[in-house]
């Protein structure tokens, strides 16, 4: 039964199996035949792909399978020296590691060609390892660790007692890059609202002031470290891993029927923010930190606690801390490489796994080697099944571009 991707579903096409959306409603049997109406509601119902009765899909589908076949054996040989660190004989790595070569193997018959090198030597200059404290790392530059001032207007109006949709409004509409940026994500497709959302107070209606809150946290945050040093690696990467795994955690987060999916769309978006602080503070012991990841073949979070004693994870949990952010954006951020330290929440072993993801299925931020280990105590937490796991990817493909271009 092949599997055919949203974008290439047509009509008359007839289904080898039932239709079920992410969340397990009936949408079609087997057997029906796609219309025009169907495939115009199904990315609202979160339909992605379709396995559709071979013999619908004629010659040019067969010699478009026979096109990509080649690049398997390309894909394959890159993506093992990349998951040395896990089990592919366990699911649920088998299942990612699958769907890691079909997009992998995607990318590469679209020309896209791996730059990483696995034998890289450390030749950075030996820079003694300190460890690192965090408090003294994180004081001194108010401007660097104090929150986006727009934000800090929006909470101080949600904690008025007379405060209101339109008052909120009038706070995010004086920020007119924000406030397009946040009309836009509200009209994407990771909303998937019926009808246009056509200003900010009907945003608040629909998303409600916490989540709306939560999204602008997470734009502005990204407005205020656009202008980190690039030089020290691809800083393009470094923010569209990030919006892959939001969009990893939101999607994941919305299958298992989870309350507050902004909030896991900024859990994964900021994950990665202490890493930037490293940046800005230390980027000499930074470089040489990346450096020693790549020569030692291991995670760059794990070549830093070699080098500091500590990691982004810890310091971006401080920074979120000091910020006074709410506690489940705290422990996601903390604990995204080490959800045990977090006690296993669900939040952070959401991400976590949102991470492992981003990693395994996105281009993205190849110059740090090996996806980190998949901790199984964090997957069997989430609650998630492997069955989810081929429509997540298609979804996020589907929605990534489009959101990365809001952002940027």
């Amino acid at each position: 039964m092949p599997i055919v991707y949203i974008d290439n579903l047509a009509e008359g096409m007839t289904l080898a199996a039932d239709l079920k959306s992410p969340t397990g409603r009936f949408i079609l049997a087997k057997g029906a035949t796609l219309k025009a109406e169907h495939l115009q509601r199904f990315r609202t119902w979160g339909i992605v792909e379709a396995d559709i009765d071979e013999k619908f899909l004629g010659d040019e589908y067969a010699q478009q399978q026979d096109e990509i076949a080649q690049f398997y054996a390309q894909a394959e040989k890159y993506l093992q020296q990349r998951f040395t660190l896990n089990n592919l004989n366990q699911e649920p790595l088998t299942t990612i590691y699958r769907q890691a070569l079909s997009s992998c193997a995607q990318q590469m018959q679209k020309g896209w060609t791996p730059d990483i090198a696995f034998d890289v030597q450390d030749t950075t200059p030996d820079i003694k390892q300190i460890p690192i404290h965090i408090a003294a790392l994180l004081a001194g530059e108010v401007e660097l660790f104090s929150l986006p001032k727009v934000y800090t207007q929006i909470v101080q109006t949600l904690e008025h007692p007379e405060t209101s949709a339109q008052k909120i409004a009038d706070v995010v509409s004086k920020d007119a890059s924000l406030s397009g940026r946040l009309l836009q994500l509200a009209n994407s497709p990771i909303f998937s609202f019926s009808g246009k959302v056509d200003s900010i107070s009907r945003a608040i209606s629909i998303l409600g002031t916490k989540d709306l809150s939560t999204l602008v946290l997470g734009i502005s945050v990204v407005r205020k470290f656009d202008n980190v040093p690039s030089h020290l690696f691809n800083m393009e990467d470094f923010w569209r891993h990030s919006i892959r795994c939001g969009l990893y955690a939101r999607i994941l987060a919305s299958h298992l029927r989870l309350p507050g999916e902004e909030k896991y769309f900024t859990g994964g978006l900021l994950h990665d923010i202490g890493r930037l602080i490293l940046i800005e503070k230390v980027p000499e012991q930074f470089t040489s930190v990346i450096s020693r990841a790549v020569s030692k073949r291991k995670p760059a979070y794990q070549a830093e606690q070699d080098f500091w004693q500590t990691d982004h994870s810890s310091i971006g949990k401080e920074l979120t801390k000091l910020w006074r952010l709410p506690s489940s954006l705290v422990q996601m951020i903390g604990g995204h490489h080490s959800p045990g330290a977090a006690h296993y929440q669900l939040e952070p072993c959401l991400i976590h796994v949102a991470d492992i993801l981003a990693h395994a299925c996105g281009q993205e931020l190849s110059i740090f080697n090996e996806i980190p280990a998949l901790q199984a105590k964090a997957w069997e937490v989430t609650g998630l099944s492997e069955s989810m796991l081929a429509q997540t990817v298609r979804q996020v493909d589907a929605e990534f571009e489009k959101v990365v271009q809001i952002f940027f």
